[in-house]
């Protein structure tokens, strides 16, 4: 089965909050960054979505009804869900409601009614520098405790490009030159994901990560936010031009870790790879596959991520071998990872690497700069059991 690798902004704030652009503009800027799909997530607020402004959007900004869109071809699939913002932290993405849910009770609350309403939730810029680095108030994310969520920011751009831009002399370098300043995500988020995913598989579970704009409009425009750090999610179909069908489909991905995380800033990573081989079958990044041999003669397939590889004979062979690969549409480094650390490395763009061991197995790809190595690809994992 063919992936269609469809790019993607989320988290992005319009004037139905603290956003500088009406709807239309973040759509406009959304086709001319050359965008599939955009994720608005306004403070407290569906506004958007009750006023009938979630559907496909061309060029100026107008919705288009019963047309196929062509994605990058001049179309940007607009969809609303909403950002929970208490005034003291622990942000959360709601996506896939259709009503706001109260605050007041805490995370604990907010996060199991998403969950129980069949929404989908994301935790928002968990990891901020210290105050002294930032230069605005920090929203961290410190209910550590509380689970039933479905996956994690793990890279925020905002927070990434303004982290040490602490005077005006840096504010202007940040503005004029904003790769400078970006790092890519926090090694104690990066970390965090780790964990989580590590005891999400152990529960038979996952924790999806994706990548988060926190575009605002403010200083740095929204087209130019748009073609930073972006998730690419992977469909089993191409867009059908119904915005609600298209909009599940992208949800659904997001909720099965098939997606990836890129900084297109860099360079396009459109077409990157991720996936296990397993005898016959095929996994992309957010599967399970199983470590038994079980392979039988016959063409290969390919499992949706949402599905668990089950080997035919199961029990009755001797434990097998998972191969890993990662691929990337530039030379570049790429790293196999687990929560333990590194398992491989590769510096052509091409990584193979045969795995005996259960574990959560991540990508992450680094492009050569002038400065080292740049973070580029953070792909969600393979959990192999």
């Amino acid at each position: 089965m063919r992936l269609f690798d469809k790019t993607g902004v989320i988290h992005v704030h319009t004037r139905y909050s603290d956003g500088a652009g009406t709807v239309r503009r973040v759509a406009q800027a959304a086709v001319r960054a050359g965008l599939d799909f955009v994720i608005v997530t306004d403070h407290d607020t569906l506004a958007g979505l009750e006023n009938g402004d979630e559907g496909w959007y061309d060029r100026r900004g107008r919705i288009v009804q019963g047309a196929r869109p062509a994605g990058r071809a001049g179309r940007t699939l607009v969809i609303f869900g909403y950002e929970i913002s208490p005034d003291d932290g622990n942000h959360f993405l709601a996506l896939g409601l259709d009503e706001v849910v109260p605050k007041e009770e805490g995370p604990p609350a907010y996060v199991r009614e998403v969950a129980r309403r069949g929404g989908l939730g994301f935790v928002a810029h968990p990891v901020y520098p210290p105050p002294r680095r930032y230069p605005l108030k920090t929203f961290p994310w410190t209910a550590r405790d509380v689970r039933g969520f479905a996956g994690v920011e793990i890279w925020t751009y905002s927070v990434d490009w303004l982290t040490d831009v602490t005077t005006l002399p840096r504010l202007a370098a940040a503005v004029a030159a904003p790769d400078r300043f970006v790092d890519g995500p926090f090694p104690e988020a990066l970390a965090w994901w780790d964990a989580l995913c590590r005891e999400a598989w152990a529960r038979g579970r996952r924790v999806p990560g994706i990548g988060g704009a926190d575009a605002h409009g403010i200083l740095y425009s929204y087209r130019r936010m748009f073609r930073a750090v972006r998730t690419h999610v992977l469909l089993d179909r191409d867009w059908t031009g119904d915005a609600a069908a298209d909009k599940r489909a992208v949800l659904e991905a997001l909720r099965e870790g098939r997606a990836y995380v890129a900084y297109d800033g860099l360079q396009d990573a459109t077409g990157f790879r991720f996936f296990a081989e397993a005898g016959d079958v095929e996994v992309p990044m957010g599967g399970v596959v199983r470590l038994h041999d079980g392979s039988r003669p016959g063409s290969r397939e390919r499992l949706r991520a949402g599905a668990e590889h089950r080997p035919a004979g199961r029990g009755h062979g001797p434990p097998g071998r998972v191969v890993l690969r990662a691929r990337a549409p530039v030379p570049c480094v790429l790293t196999l990872r687990t929560p333990a650390g590194t398992v491989a490395r590769a510096e052509s763009g091409r990584l193979d690497c045969a795995v005996r061991e259960p574990g959560v197995y991540r990508v992450e790809a680094h492009l050569p700069g002038r400065r080292g190595t740049r973070p580029w690809v953070f792909a969600n994992p393979i959990y192999v059991r």
